[in-house]
């Protein structure tokens, strides 16, 4: 009988059926040193993870999440079957053919863990699922604004109503460069499970195995080998899972609601989201239509007019704007005021390589985290040559 597979990408929301692509399995014998060191943190606490694997086998409707940037939403994959998340997908589904197997891919290109933590409710925790990837690793930097957010992100998905169990995913560009020391340290305090994808290639491109050009098309994104790659490293860690279920030891509190440790930064973000044009009405607007301009994020206030003008009031702690870019060139400066002071000037256009078309930034955080009223008012720069500008939402925590 034909079991439906059932995958959702943000922004296109597919239900998409196929063939399976082929990932790395664990009896391959080039995986098997690229395993032992992607594995190689403290094992954590595997009790939520257990109890999905062993509802699988029973035969249960398992939802699985994945949130990141443009390598878990696909990059450098040929087809959308070739990407990791689908050869993950494909897996559970091969391997539980009793069960029913749901996919949330909720990777969006160019993105952090600071716009993360503001949309996993909607786009990922909406769902319930009762296993979600996370993969900022690239995208994050060593600010302590990425150490903050992916923390609460953590912590929002721990304490989601699903209770979902969740893995920390680490990919790496060719230099090495990845968050992965700081989000590793973040998950050895929470007890996860953790993968990395820098710890399993960089070695191999060093020793000569293999080059860096023969796993990725560019100095970030896997091709199909680079991405079956990762998915053989998180599918090895599944099966050997799975080979010892009944060993492993079950915390049946952290089954039910897990309780956190104390917090290592502030908890601002706990209650962060993004609004736009359907959901928030400006106090003041000229110039600006409402376009679905990107191509994630719909509801957009687009400025046509050289006298745009917008504003708004919100309830708040903590205030980002997530905003288009182009490398046209034919986007407009921007200079957002909070409050009636102008706290950052911004640039709708980037330089390849140098940028990104969907670029989150924290404009106001409140001293004390105190959540208060403030007027955000954006108008056109004086020395802007260009008029055209996006705002896909407003991030508000």
């Amino acid at each position: 009988m034909f079991k439906k597979m059932s995958v959702i990408l943000v922004g296109i929301m597919l239900v998409l059926c196929f063939a399976p692509a082929g990932c790395v399995r664990a009896a391959d014998a080039s995986m098997s040193s690229m395993y032992r060191r992607s594995v190689d943190f403290p094992q954590g606490d595997l009790s939520r993870l257990a109890q999905v694997l062993k509802r699988a086998q029973a035969g249960d409707e398992i939802t699985i999440g994945f949130i990141g940037g443009s390598i878990t939403e696909g990059r450098g994959a040929a087809r959308i079957q070739d990407c990791y998340v689908s050869q993950v997908y494909r897996w559970w589904y091969d391997t539980f053919p009793q069960a029913t197997i749901n996919v949330i891919n909720a990777g969006i290109g160019g993105t952090s863990s600071y716009l993360g933590v503001h949309r996993v409710d909607e786009e990922l925790l909406a769902h319930s699922p009762d296993l979600v990837f996370v993969e900022f690793a690239v995208n994050d930097t060593a600010e302590e604004l990425y150490r903050n957010s992916y923390e609460n992100l953590i912590r929002k998905i721990l304490m989601a109503e699903s209770n979902p169990a969740l893995v920390l995913l680490f990919a790496t560009n060719e230099a090495g460069d990845s968050c992965e020391a700081i989000e590793a340290e973040l998950g050895r305090y929470y007890h996860l499970p953790m993968i990395s994808y820098g710890k399993a290639v960089l070695p191999e491109v060093e020793a000569g195995s293999f080059a860096w050009y023969e796993i990725a098309e560019d100095i970030v994104h896997p091709n199909n080998r680079g991405h079956a790659i990762f998915a053989g490293l998180i599918t090895n860690y599944l099966e050997g899972l799975c080979s010892r279920l009944d060993r492993i030891k079950v915390n049946e509190e952290h089954l039910q609601r897990y309780v956190l440790p104390e917090p290592l930064t502030p908890q601002r973000y706990q209650s962060a989201h993004i609004e736009n044009a359907a959901t928030l009405t400006p106090r003041a607007e000229l110039g600006y239509g409402v376009y679905d301009f990107n191509y994630h994020f719909m509801d957009n206030w687009y400025a046509l007019e050289d006298d745009s003008y917008l504003s708004f009031t919100v309830e708040a702690g903590s205030i980002g704007i997530l905003y288009q870019r182009t490398e046209e060139g034919t986007f407009g400066l921007y200079d957002i005021y909070i409050d009636g002071v102008c706290v950052r000037t911004l640039d709708g256009n980037f330089v390849k390589y140098e940028g990104t078309e969907t670029e989150a930034e924290e404009l106001y955080r409140s001293p004390d985290g105190a959540v208060a009223e403030h007027v955000i008012t954006i108008v056109k720069n004086p020395a802007s040559p260009h008029t055209d500008f996006v705002i896909i939402g407003l991030l508000i925590s």
